[in-house]
């Protein structure tokens, strides 16, 4: 229970049920549970509904079949032909035109719009942004051939385009925004070029993206998703856009893909947000964070890793992440020192919980430790999205070949424009995560000799200062 509050007094009828201890706190949150047994009234305080809350889903259960009475109706099955009904009621006689990143969830899309219409009806659009994977667009463009969906399929490297629209962006909300629009524009040059400006937009958006984007009455807007860009809206407000997933998180559309007979390296694939490296490629002007005063927050650092025999440094950049549900641009940590992994993880909770202004921590891979820390001036150009594809694909290659691409969720390969001991001025930092519906995410563990591996050829890269893995929960 990590939002700070606690309910005192309970309204008649209602008694206390369970109550939630603070790691490091003394004392209890009282009523994080309660009940109404006479009139079958219940409330929680924390989320039942996320993958780490123990017996979370046994609550939830209960609750709908044993008090409510509901049935579960509810299959994979029913929703496919349900949305199958509903696409080809809002779509009419007109059609879709779907812009596909070769994600999971653009993909399954596809395939789902392309069995609810006609032949002819689905239009498909893979925009090479300049910040994919290495080889990303070739193999989306293979595999959605693959798929069926040739007929209608086109492409458009418009990667310059993108990279003219970043060019003097460095702050990541602004930046996410400029992606998004830039693909809007791109999707309706293009449709006027082939003639299909009269279809729909057809989106893979998933329920993580609106809650995240703000999109529900009392969510914060952790991040603005490239789907739901101020363009984006209007167009969903006049009916011109179709997203038939938009109910659903990741796992289940896993599930709908395996329904849809889509191949397991398909639906399976870690995701790959639509702004691509983009978000995964921090930018600065090269100055200090405003506010930024190590001679403060140090103190309170160290009050938490001395014990440990662990040290940290704060870094003079910020970098988006959550707190209490919250979007928090603030200031990361680098560790280092003496201790398994469990320590480290657990140090890094206790920092960015208890220290203001810090909302995120990583782990030094090079054992080295950090004596003094520079931001460097680095925009969103083609060299650095060149450098940070060739550390991503040392990052999935390895995972491949240790077997934990279905074990680690998602793995993110983030360029930080840091100078470390006054060397470099690219710092790699690396998060393997694991999660099932992206509502929460705790930092995984990768293997020894695996971090070996990677770490001389991840080193050898042009400009890089280090290395880190991200220890941070969400």
């Amino acid at each position: 229970m990590s939002h700070y509050d606690t309910v005192t007094r309970l309204p008649p009828g209602f008694i206390e049920v369970g109550w939630s201890t603070v790691p490091g706190e003394e004392g209890v949150h009282h009523n994080a549970a309660i009940a109404d047994l006479v009139r079958n009234r219940y409330g929680f305080q924390f989320h039942p509904e996320v993958d780490d809350t123990e017996y979370g889903d046994a609550m939830l259960e209960t609750f709908v079949l044993s008090v409510c009475g509901c049935r579960p109706t509810w299959t994979m099955e029913r929703y496919i032909e349900e949305q199958m009904e509903a696409i080809r009621e809002k779509v009419g006689d007109k059609g879709v035109f779907l812009l596909a990143s070769g994600g999971v969830d653009s993909t399954v899309c596809a395939v789902l719009l392309s069995r609810a219409l006609p032949p002819g009806r689905l239009q498909v659009l893979h925009v090479d942004n300049g910040m994919m994977r290495k080889d990303e667009s070739r193999l989306v463009m293979t595999e959605l051939e693959r798929l069926g969906l040739g007929e209608g399929l086109h492409f458009v490297d418009a990667s310059e385009r993108f990279l003219a629209a970043l060019r003097d962006v460095t702050d990541p909300e602004e930046k996410r925004k400029a992606i998004g629009e830039t693909f809007v524009r791109v999707f309706e040059d293009e449709a006027e070029r082939l003639g299909l400006t009269d279809l729909l937009l057809g989106q893979g958006t998933i329920y993580p993206d609106t809650i995240e984007t703000g999109g529900t009455r009392r969510a914060d807007t952790i991040k603005t998703h490239h789907n739901r860009v101020a363009l984006i809206e209007e167009m969903i407000a006049s009916g011109r856009v179709v997203e038939p997933l938009a109910e659903l998180y990741k796992v289940e559309v896993r599930e709908l893909g395996e329904k849809l007979d889509i191949s397991a390296d398909l639906v399976w694939r870690h995701p790959f947000p639509g702004p691509g490296l983009g978000v995964r490629l921090l930018c600065s002007a090269g100055d200090v964070p405003e506010g930024h005063d190590a001679r403060v927050v140090q103190p309170a650092i160290d009050a938490v890793l001395g014990p440990l025999a662990l040290s940290g440094v704060l870094l003079p950049l910020r970098s988006v992440g959550v707190k209490a549900d919250l979007r928090a641009f603030e200031q990361p940590v680098m560790l280092w020192g003496e201790g398994d992994f469990e320590t480290v993880c657990s140090a890094a909770a206790r920092i960015y919980k208890q220290v203001d202004g810090v909302n995120r921590c990583i782990w030094d891979l090079t054992g080295r430790g950090v004596h003094s820390a520079d931001p460097v001036a680095a925009r969103a150009t083609r060299e650095r999205f060149d450098l940070l594809r060739e550390a991503d694909h040392i990052v999935m290659h390895a995972l491949e070949l240790h077997g934990l691409r279905r074990t680690i969720w998602q793995c993110p390969t983030v360029l930080v424009p840091l100078r470390l001991d006054g060397e470099g001025s690219e710092l790699v930092v690396i998060r393997p995560v694991l999660s099932e519906r992206a509502m929460t995410a705790r930092p995984a563990q990768l293997p020894p000799e695996m971090i070996d591996e990677i770490m001389d050829p991840l080193l050898a890269l042009p400009g890089v200062s280090g290395v880190a893995l991200d220890v941070t929960t969400k």
